[in-house]
């Protein structure tokens, strides 16, 4: 019985205690009401200078130190001559199964390499490019010690 009344008790206690501290907290003062606010009349108001006076005054003052804040770069680009062309190589390594992808993970460490994977809807492949292709047949080699098929597929002439 007294579990029935404890709950609404103390809901209508706190609801009392929220109301005496809103209102109190929300006491307004009748006297910042009572002065009058100075609104400047229209002929004081003439005074404000128009905005060519205003870039003039600005144009008149010397900012010295004034940096802009963008930084600037510049580029020079020699067209003359194409630029030379290089060679890009990837390297592939079919599907794997956790050891081999870990095998192949470490040697990749091991070399220093990054690499992504792609992964398509039946299978994911890694792949790694390189312009050094001495690296990746080196690479290759090592793999082979772990049964890793992986191959060299060269991208840009």
């Amino acid at each position: 019985m007294l579990a029935k009344w404890l709950f609404p008790a103390i809901f209508v206690g706190v609801a009392i205690f929220l109301v005496l501290f809103l209102v109190q907290v929300n006491q307004t003062d009748a006297s910042i009401y009572a002065q009058k606010a100075d609104i400047p009349k229209a002929q004081e108001l003439s005074y404000i200078p128009s905005r060519e006076k205003w870039i003039e005054r600005f144009s008149e003052h010397e900012n010295e130190g004034f940096f802009y804040p963008v930084t600037e770069i510049f580029v020079q680009l020699d067209l003359k001559e194409p630029p030379e062309k290089t060679s890009i190589y990837q390297l592939q390594a079919g599907d794997l199964d956790p050891y081999q992808l870990f095998c192949l993970k470490e040697v990749l460490a091991q070399y220093k390499i990054t690499y992504k994977f792609e992964q398509n809807k039946n299978d994911m492949k890694l792949v790694i490019y390189s312009k050094n292709l001495s690296q990746l047949q080196n690479i290759v080699k090592t793999l082979k010690d772990y049964a890793i098929n992986a191959r060299i597929i060269k991208i840009i002439k």
